[in-house]
């Protein structure tokens, strides 16, 4: 009896509790219905204010961030520093050049006499240039003059203590004092492009094997050129969004650097509709107290073919007279607003629907309420559990930093693979990757700047790789792809595309400009019984070829050579 009784109790309530579901769902449905039009409308006012404070907001960012990169720059021009700029220039194309020489003679020392190499070494030299105007010279220690590429006619003269020749003696005479292979020397030298003396940075380093005196050098007058064609530069490579990029006027309303139209560069648009943003730009910052304006105008929109609104933030570099700026087309919040307008609609036919659908859901839900609190209390703490368990595994998988396999991890999947490729005849390969000079960047820009640089390789090397190829941290800054059924040929395309990739883009750290390569090895298995150990060795023994032949190249263990 006390069963049955339990039973029904059991039963009023399961009743009663459906009753209530069904009249509450039904009374906020109506609700609902009545308030939409109101609440859409205040919606779409709201919004479309918001989105407007939001872009301008965005673009100030951009614009800062752009403007410290000019800023950057600036900063290496200004007297206290401008001397250590140069110093930085020369000894940057100085290695390059004395990387090279170097080579050739230790290739070409047993194959030529002696004579015939210093030719062919005086010919690098003499053709080597950087810049518009950057050079090297050779004397001796002698202070005789062995070639000169611009002055060929101080060639086979000594200038000792020559007043209008002053390095060739500054040169010696310091290398003499100090000792060392290299040092810097300051003085003053006829600038043709200015026609005046002026006082010149130059960097001289002895070439031991002939005991030639090799220099070069930059008027200090060339660095605020050279740091402003950096920053445009840097500016032009800048990026965002699907579309997003910066350009550069002056507030003479010339511009100075368009990237998607270069066309414009150097031209003046005062006055001119078909490109406005430049005139509004300069009259808006003339009214500003704060170097910074927000400007609305059409522009031609390449993605829709069409002149559409669009919203732009300048803002001006005093020191230079540059006006930066950057903009984004307003198409995206009426397209927002008329998708409002469209889903009201659709929102008011499916309350409707959803009163009856409502009522026979609750009375489902309430029959079932003993099921899911016998889930809530039994089963989900299992489901849990197991979830949780599921979540530390694939942590313990997974690189912390950069979000790919980890080393453990990668060597598994990659041996599976391997096991899949022999059971069913397909071709797989492995690419060995290593950032060069990785430690530089640690030690120029700090260890989290080294880590940016980690996780901007994995998201540049994701875009240039397909879906199924597996990609693993399997060191500091040694990461490894494992690809199946390709060829040779796409094989050296693949690491061509990932290493070009890297090369070709400037990852923005806080107010620095990171650039580096990477080194490739590749191998693909020439036989289906080969294990993976040994062909990671070989792709490693490849890598580490491709280090050895100067970095930033992709070498295939196949004997065939990539770069």
């Amino acid at each position: 009896m006390l069963i049955e009784n339990i039973q029904s109790l059991k039963t009023k309530i399961l009743i009663l509790l459906s009753i209530l579901i069904i009249v509450i769902s039904f009374m906020l449905t109506l609700l609902c219905i009545e308030d939409t039009d109101g609440l859409v409308e205040s919606n779409i006012e709201l919004f479309s204010t918001t989105f407007m404070h939001k872009e301008q907001e965005e673009l100030q960012n951009k614009i800062e961030l752009a403007s410290n990169i000019i800023q950057m720059y600036y900063e290496q021009t200004k007297p206290q520093y401008i001397e250590k700029t140069v110093h930085s220039v020369l000894v940057s194309h100085q290695e390059q050049l004395f990387s090279q020489i170097t080579k050739f003679y230790e290739a070409n020392k047993n194959r030529y006499p002696t004579d015939v190499l210093k030719e062919k070494i005086k010919f690098l030299v003499r053709y080597a240039r950087y810049g518009e105007s950057g050079y090297f010279w050779i004397n001796d220690m002698d202070e005789k003059i062995i070639m000169h590429p611009i002055k060929p006619e101080y060639e086979g003269h000594y200038f000792k203590d020559t007043p209008l020749v002053p390095f060739v003696s500054l040169a010696i005479e310091k290398l003499k004092k100090s000792h060392k292979k290299s040092t810097f020397i300051k003085y003053k030298f006829y600038n043709p492009a200015t026609k005046k003396y002026e006082f010149k940075v130059s960097l001289v380093r002895v070439f031991e094997p002939f005991g030639w005196v090799i220099g070069t050098g930059r008027y200090l007058s060339d660095i605020t050129p050279l740091m402003q064609e950096k920053a445009l530069e840097d500016i032009r490579a800048l990026r965002y969004g699907n579309n997003g990029y910066f350009w550069l006027n002056d507030t003479n309303y010339t511009m100075i650097m368009h990237p998607i139209k270069p066309s414009y560069d150097g031209k003046v648009f005062l006055g001119t509709k078909a490109v406005p943003f430049v005139e509004l730009g300069v009259n808006a910052l003339k009214k500003s107290h704060n170097n910074l304006a927000t400007i609305e105008y059409k522009f031609y929109n390449p993605a829709t073919h069409n002149y559409e609104d669009k919203l732009s933030v300048v803002k001006l570099f005093k020191p230079w007279n540059w006006v930066i700026g950057t903009g984004v087309y307003l198409n995206t919040i009426n397209a927002s607003i008329n998708k409002i307008g469209t889903i009201k609609n659709q929102e008011k036919k499916k309350f409707i629907m959803k009163i009856v659908f409502f009522a026979i859901v609750m009375i489902i839900i309430t029959i079932f309420i003993a099921y899911f609190l016998i889930r809530y209390f039994i089963i989900n703490p299992v489901t849990s559990l197991n979830n949780e368990k599921k979540y530390f595994e694939e942590m313990s998988q997974t690189d912390s930093l950069t979000s790919i396999l980890n080393r453990r991890a990668f060597f598994k999947e990659a041996q599976q693979y391997f096991a899949y490729a022999k059971r069913h005849y397909l071709s797989v390969s492995l690419i060995m990757i290593d950032l060069d000079h990785f430690k530089h960047i640690n030690d120029t820009y700090g260890h989290e700047a080294g880590d940016f640089a980690l996780k901007e390789f994995v998201r540049t090397t994701r875009k240039c790789i397909r879906e199924e190829d597996i990609f693993g941290r399997v060191g500091g800054e040694e990461f490894c792809l494992c690809i199946l059924n390709v060829n040779q040929e796409e094989l050296c395309n693949i690491a061509q595309k990932v290493r070009n990739a890297v090369q070709k883009n400037s990852f923005v750290y806080k107010e620095y400009v990171i650039r580096f390569t990477i080194s490739l090895g590749s191998y693909q298995v020439d036989s289906f019984d080969e294990e993976f150990e040994s062909a990671l060795n070989k792709a490693d023994e490849a890598l580490y070829k491709a280090k050895d032949e100067g970095r930033n190249k992709v070498v295939n263990y196949n004997r065939f050579l990539c770069s």
